[in-house]
């Protein structure tokens, strides 16, 4: 892939640091309260699940911020360019840092010859969603893609989220209608079904339709989704399917890390380093039958919220 198509006009860059200064002054800013809080925190959490304390990697993940990189060697689609230029002529911008977006799309690219449909459990404003829709278009391969997200400016939080407030994505306007303007214009609106809720209730109301997935992406931020959404992605993704988890590794996303290592647990999956703070999980078929997730709801806040499919 050539970097050159992937101008900064596309990405946004305000949800993350960007720069080499933003980095350091980020670092500055979260690290007392991420050693002196919210890592005793994590480490107290993954003590009363049962899971093994000696996790290190969470200790060093500051360093990662000044230095985002690729970790998996994967190859991209020659359709990227293409689906990036589209997207920049819909007014389409990714929120995600360019590296995180190539570890994204290589691992679905990965998932090419596995049957099953997508999910992306934390949409925000869809860019990504509608990235994966136009490069499953581009390269003629036949899969829905399901865009789940609360859509709304407030999100319930657990004791695990540490600094995490459930206000930390601003959603103006209609995020939903956006989104569907954008896929129309991008001839990918017949792949997507876009629902709008908590997770917990989304899953509720599709569990029962039998849905198969090869490649999921779970961007929850939070505890409680998150493991929602591992539960019910673990129980319905076929053997050589990917499953990525971008916030694993994340300095402000220790509850996220909990929740996916819970539902990891009866199994030996681990998640590995795919780009940035971003981890992908493979479904390998010897392993697949032996993953027995937590049920869907055992971190959710149960309150009601409307679900809207299209």
């Amino acid at each position: 892939m050539n970097n050159t198509r992937m101008t900064d006009a596309l990405f946004d860059g305000s949800l993350y640091a960007s720069t080499v200064w933003a980095k350091a002054r980020r670092a500055l800013q979260l690290g007392p309260r991420y050693y002196l809080r919210n890592l005793p925190r994590y480490y107290s959490g993954r003590r009363k699940a049962g899971l093994p304390v000696c996790d290190w990697k969470p200790i060093v993940n500051p360093l990662g911020e000044l230095r985002q990189k690729m970790h998996q060697r994967l190859p991209l689609p020659d359709v990227l360019g293409e689906a990036l230029d589209l997207l920049r002529s819909a007014g389409v911008r990714l929120s995600l840092p360019r590296v995180r977006v190539e570890g994204l799309v290589a691992a679905w690219w990965s998932t090419r010859g596995v049957p099953g449909d997508m999910m992306e459990c934390g949409a925000y404003r869809g860019a990504t969603s509608l990235l994966l829709a136009t490069l499953s278009r581009l390269a003629n391969l036949d899969r829905r893609l399901l865009v789940l997200d609360a859509f709304q400016n407030r999100l319930p939080t657990s004791w695990h989220d540490g600094m995490m407030t459930g206000r930390e994505y601003d959603f103006v306007g209609d995020v939903v209608g956006r989104i569907l303007e954008q896929a129309e214009r991008l001839n990918v609106l017949d792949r997507m079904d876009v629902w709008r809720g908590t997770f917990f209730d989304t899953f509720r109301l599709i569990a029962a339709r039998g849905d198969t997935f090869s490649f999921v992406h779970i961007d929850a931020n939070y505890y409680a989704g998150t493991s929602d959404a591992c539960a019910f992605a673990l129980a319905r993704t076929l053997p050589g399917a990917a499953i990525v988890f971008d916030d694993y590794n994340g300095v402000c996303d220790l509850g996220a890390r909990l929740a996916i290592d819970e539902c990891l647990a009866p199994s030996s999956l681990r998640p590995v380093a795919l780009a940035g703070c971003s981890a992908m999980l493979r479904i390998p078929g010897a392993e697949a039958a032996r993953v027995v997730p937590v049920s869907v709801g055992a971190g959710s806040r149960r309150t009601r919220a409307k679900a809207h499919a299209t």
